[in-house]
């Protein structure tokens, strides 16, 4: 299978109660998505109604092993080899795109790292997007109280805030302020209800090859754009801990710019340290960087949780984007911490 033929994957995430399974069900009832296969994890926590999932049984599959993170992404990488592998026997319709549902407690960190380093999915399929839902009601409280649901904001490339139309318009303003404050490189957006749910999905055939020169600035998003680029100073919040994990003491973002070119022993070095000094506390690294070739060649770099997959090449320079950046976002990690490794570095104007 091609690059440019790799499935695009959608991990959708966000805390109990956050609005996925309604999403979901829009998902199955739009048209657009005819062509998109649901893997829903926990099916006592989804509770998708048994119309529903008679109507849509060709275009669901559930996994009820437990919380995805929880069994190391390894129920999520064999369950998609075995997908590719029925389709390629008929023994599922053919898709254009994959949607996976995680339980409200999943931690994204050990599925992006899956889907992007995996070596028998980094072929078929492609991380498209980490969509996090977070509830406009409770979700100030929720974000304070849980580690859960600060990860999955912090790893998200798109947030939407759901449940607007029933929370005072302060909630939702003061929720939004509060998710920038965590992840200012995620798109926040509200959800209202009766919106199509296409419009948070890059269309199908678009969305698969966001690694490439034409859809490189739409996939890095806003931290490589100076207008959105910032290095956070922190976010203290509540050491709270219950049976799933230890809630955050700090999440910031950090912009590096990195002039090129960088040769491959300097980045593989510089890749090194950060995985040896900041290990899983550097929950999410990406960004756009002049490897060899004297500049000319830009190259997708990708880390999460010290792990970097493989960087991948473009073709040319995307319009707007400026060359040479690294968007980290860490757990208590300090912006001298990443000057130390990654220099010479400079924060962006």
């Amino acid at each position: 299978m091609t690059a440019a033929a790799r499935i695009p994957v959608d991990l959708v995430t966000g805390f109990l109660g956050s609005g996925k399974t309604t999403l979901i069900n829009a998902v199955l009832r739009d048209a657009s998505f005819a062509g998109a296969m649901v893997i829903v994890n926990e099916f006592g926590e989804v509770g998708l109604d048994h119309v529903l999932m008679s109507a849509a049984d060709d275009q669901v599959l559930l996994l009820d092993s437990g919380c995805l993170c929880c069994v190391a992404s390894g129920t999520l990488r064999d369950t998609l080899i075995d997908l590719f592998a029925r389709r390629s026997s008929g023994g599922v319709p053919p898709f254009d795109r994959i949607i996976v549902e995680t339980s409200g407690l999943a931690h994204p960190g050990p599925l992006v790292a899956s889907l992007l380093g995996d070596s028998a999915l980094k072929p078929r399929c492609v991380l498209a997007q980490v969509l996090t839902l977070v509830d406009a009601v409770n979700g100030a409280a929720t974000l304070a109280r849980y580690a859960e649901a600060q990860r999955q904001v912090a790893f998200a490339d798109r947030v939407l805030i759901s449940k607007t139309d029933i929370a005072e318009p302060a909630q939702a303003s003061d929720l939004a302020s509060r998710i920038r404050e965590l992840n200012p490189a995620a798109e926040v957006e509200r959800r209202q209800r009766g919106d199509s749910p296409s419009r948070y999905f890059a269309p199908a055939a678009s969305a698969a090859p966001r690694a490439t020169a034409v859809h490189a600035e739409a996939w890095l998003r806003g931290p490589l754009r100076p207008q959105y680029a910032q290095a956070g100073d922190g976010v203290d919040t509540a050491a709270v801990e219950h049976d799933h994990g230890t809630a955050f003491r700090q999440v910031s973002t950090h912009v590096l710019e990195v002039p090129g070119p960088i040769d491959w022993p300097t980045y593989a070095a510089w890749t090194q340290a950060l995985s040896a000094r900041l290990g899983a506390r550097l929950l999410r690294c990406k960004g756009l960087l002049a490897l060899g070739d004297n500049g000319a060649t830009p190259w997708v770099v990708q880390g999460v949780q010290g792990f970097f997959a493989p960087p991948e090449r473009l073709a040319a320079w995307p319009p707007s984007v400026p060359q040479g950046f690294l968007v980290c976002i860490g757990e208590s990690i300090h912006r001298a911490e990443l000057d130390a490794i990654v220099a010479p570095a400079h924060s962006l104007p």
